[in-house]
């Protein structure tokens, strides 16, 4: 069909992936938990996020009994530990203290700050009315941190497929988001 070829439904989210690879922090009060994930998106222009927990995360119950979490946003130093993070369950071990990541108390929530972050937002659960058939959380903002020390490093996306992209260079179009002037400062 003009230049174009047929592409499998099921993988439409690879074309869009909607935001960096992200890592999730829980905390029920006895353990502390964290998770790898690439579902996950802003909403709203006032700190609304949406991310996909289901059932299979050993996260799961926490988030939902405790009502919050950190979502820490690791640079791409940290990609190999973000993937392996991923590929084993918060049931069966310590992932902290495995991969060697470092707690840091939270202002807002119980859940920790992930030290070798590059930056860290604080969340509470604003709705869960999508959770039972879609997995959907929506979030709400209630802090949020950058280390402004740390080592230049661009955030990095699952591809869908097991690669992964780092986003390029900085583009500055600020000027010319005139009908959104309000958001560029």
């Amino acid at each position: 069909m003009n230049g174009f070829v047929p592409y499998p439904v099921r993988d439409t989210y690879r074309l869009i992936e909607p935001g960096p690879t992200v890592l999730i922090s829980t905390s029920d009060g006895v353990r502390d938990n964290i998770m790898t994930n690439a579902f996950n998106m802003p909403v709203r222009h006032d700190g609304i996020l949406a991310v996909i927990v289901g059932t299979w995360d050993a996260s799961f119950a926490t988030l939902q009994a405790t009502r919050q979490c950190v979502i820490g946003i690791p640079g791409a130093d940290l990609m190999r530990t973000t993937v392996q993070v991923g590929n084993c369950s918060g049931e069966d071990l310590d992932k902290w203290d495995h991969f060697g990541l470092t707690r840091v108390p939270g202002v807002s929530v119980a859940a920790p700050l992930i030290g070798e972050c590059v930056a860290n937002i604080e969340c509470k659960v604003e709705d869960d009315s999508l959770v039972e058939d879609y997995s959907l959380w929506l979030l709400r903002t209630t802090a949020a941190w950058i280390r402004p020390d740390a080592a230049p490093t661009p955030e990095f996306h699952h591809r869908g497929n097991g690669t992964f992209s780092t986003n390029g260079e900085l583009h500055d179009l600020s000027d010319e988001m005139t009908k959104w002037k309000y958001f560029t400062n």
